[in-house]
């Protein structure tokens, strides 16, 4: 489960004269509040985009933590092109798209741990003490970690 772990603005300034493709996942991302997903990447592309910075494009997958989902993404001609991929993932999907891109990934996001949403969507992450586990709630953690559960843009 992740949050956000920087303010835009941030984010925006870390970007400037770079070329960059945003990726997101369409699974955990979104269900974490839409901090990722497909909706949420092409928010914040626009947000950039009108901040001045070089977006090449959005690219989204069911599953940033499978390899082939990844691959089947891969586009050779904007990826030549791009300097940085921002990643709305978690860690594993992160790693994932730079195995795969092959190039400089930013995730803006903090990956808090392995968690579900419940049919209200209210996201749960799991806790282990010493083999007891337990959930607690991703918006508390964010808080308890200074982190947002909320879109870019």
């Amino acid at each position: 489960m992740v949050a956000r772990d920087r303010p835009y603005s941030e984010l925006k300034n870390s970007l400037i004269g770079k070329k960059v493709v945003i990726w997101t996942c369409n699974t955990c991302a979104r269900l974490c509040y839409d901090v990722g997903g497909k909706e949420s990447a092409e928010r914040l592309a626009s947000a950039l985009k009108s901040d001045g910075i070089d977006v090449l494009g959005v690219l989204d997958t069911s599953a940033s933590c499978l390899e082939g989902k990844v691959r089947s993404k891969y586009d050779e001609e904007m990826f030549g092109r791009a300097d940085i991929v921002v990643s709305l993932t978690c860690n594993i999907g992160a790693l994932c798209a730079r195995r795969v891109f092959g190039k400089e990934i930013l995730n803006p996001l903090a990956t808090v741990g392995a968690g579900f949403a419940d049919s209200e969507r209210t996201v749960f992450v799991c806790e282990d003490s010493n083999g007891v586990l337990s959930v607690k709630e991703l918006r508390k953690i964010a808080e308890e970690k200074g982190l947002w559960c909320d879109p870019y843009a």
